[in-house]
C-alpha cells in the first residue's frame, strides 16, 4: 500500500484510533515534541464534529509513526495548524475519505491472497486492544487509549488466542512449579506444612472464641 492510505492505516494498528478520528486529524492536534496526536474531532462521510464519547478525546502516543507522519507532512503542500494531514488528492481543502482507505486496503489484501469479509480499519483497531494487552497492558490501559466509555467494551473487543492462553498457563506453571516441595517429594515442604500448622491454630482459636461467647450468650 501507498501512503497517505497505508500511514492512516498504521495509525489505527498503532494506536487503535477509528478511521473517522485518523482521517480528522489536522496539522495542529500532530505534536512532534512529545510525539503524539490528540484526538479531538472525527471526520464522519466529511462531516467534522466531535468523536464518539467524551472519553474519545485523548491524547495517544505514536511512538516510530511519529518519524514517518513528520517526513509526510513535510511533503504536504498546505501545512497551516488547521490544514489536513491526510487530505484528498483532488481537493486539499477536504480530508480523505475512509471509503478510500477502504478500498485500497481490500485491493491491497486481495493482492496477497489475505482479503475476508469484514476486513477494514477497524480489525486494526480491534486486534491494537488485543495485542496492547499481550504485551503487558491493563485491559483498564487498553480502554483509556482506545477511548471507550466503559471497560466492559473493551472485554468485547479482547480476543484471547491460544498462543496468549498458552503462556499465561505456562506462567502459572511456573508459578507452581516454584512451589513445589523442596526435597522433590510428594509431600509437602516445611515451609508448607509450618503454613498448615499456622492456619490449624488460627481455626482452633476462632473455635475456642466462638464457644465462649455461645456460653456467655446462653448465660
Amino acid at each position: 500500500m501507498q501512503d497517505p492510505n497505508r500511514i492512516v492505516l498504521e495509525i489505527c494498528i498503532a494506536t487503535s484510533t477509528r478511521i473517522s478520528e485518523a482521517t480528522g486529524l489536522m496539522i495542529k492536534h500532530f505534536d512532534p515534541a512529545t510525539r503524539s496526536i490528540r484526538i479531538e474531532q472525527r471526520n464522519w462521510h466529511l462531516n467534522i464534529d466531535t468523536p464518539k464519547t467524551k472519553d474519545s478525546r485523548r491524547i495517544l502516543a505514536l511512538g516510530d509513526l511519529a518519524d514517518r507522519l513528520l517526513d509526510w507532512i513535510a511533503k504536504l503542500d498546505r501545512r497551516g495548524p488547521n490544514d489536513w494531514i491526510f487530505p484528498q488528492s483532488s481537493d486539499v481543502s477536504k480530508p480523505l475519505w475512509d471509503s478510500g482507505v477502504r478500498k485500497a486496503l481490500h485491493d491491497a489484501a486481495q493482492e496477497v491472497g489475505c482479503d475476508f469479509p469484514g476486513l477494514g480499519p477497524h480489525s486494526f483497531r480491534r486486534a491494537n486492544i488485543t495485542w496492547r494487552q499481550e504485551v503487558g497492558g491493563s485491559a483498564i490501559e487498553a480502554s483509556k487509549i482506545a477511548g471507550h466509555s466503559e471497560i466492559n467494551i473493551t472485554g468485547e473487543y479482547t480476543f484471547v488466542g491460544l498462543d496468549r492462553q498458552e503462556a499465561l498457563t505456562r506462567a502459572i506453571q511456573e508459578r507452581l512449579a516454584k512451589a513445589a516441595p523442596e526435597d522433590g517429594g510428594s509431600g509437602p515442604s516445611n515451609r508448607q506444612r509450618e503454613h498448615l500448622a499456622q492456619a490449624r491454630r488460627a481455626k482452633q482459636e476462632k473455635a475456642k472464641v466462638v464457644a465462649i461467647n455461645s456460653k456467655e450468650s446462653a448465660a
